[in-house]
């Protein structure tokens, strides 16, 4: 009988420990900070020169859900900074393709043209390396000229 107010105590800390470091709530997986549309249109410029910046870019916004209409080079290639241009208007689409890219560079630039289908625009400076794109850019295997795409 001895033993047995030895063990009660030991048993009821023993379920004390499991009642109370019990999780009541499940575990939910982390949520994104952005939410991707395919109603958001793309149009994905390389300003750093860096061969296939603007198609590697292209690829990830498209693996985060965005619509990448157009992957080009922009009009040259020493910007110093990645930058999300909303081009319509819609700066919550800026926002979120800005969010899924980590660029915090943003502006407005809207210039009336009935032909523009895309709503934001990126241009990939050099600071590529800053939003995690440098180790990305496939090896190029052809000799003939390429474009900087």
């Amino acid at each position: 009988m001895g033993r047995f107010w030895l063990v009660v105590p030991l048993i009821t800390v023993i379920a004390a420990y499991a009642l109370f470091s019990r999780n009541p709530e499940p575990e939910q997986a982390p949520r994104a900070r952005f939410s991707a549309s395919r109603d958001i249109k793309v149009e994905v410029l390389n300003g750093c020169g860096v061969d296939g910046m603007a198609r590697t870019v292209g690829n990830r916004l498209r693996d985060a859900g965005f619509d990448v209409m157009t992957l080009d080079n922009a009009d040259r290639f020493d910007y110093p900074e990645s930058i999300v241009i909303d081009r319509l208007g819609k700066p919550s689409e800026a926002v979120k393709v800005a969010e899924a890219l980590g660029i915090s560079n943003q502006i407005q630039q809207i210039v009336p043209d009935q032909f523009r289908i895309e709503s934001v625009t990126v241009i990939i400076g050099k600071d590529f390396g800053r939003i995690g794109l440098d180790q990305q850019v496939p090896p190029r295997t052809i000799t003939a000229r390429v474009s900087n795409l």
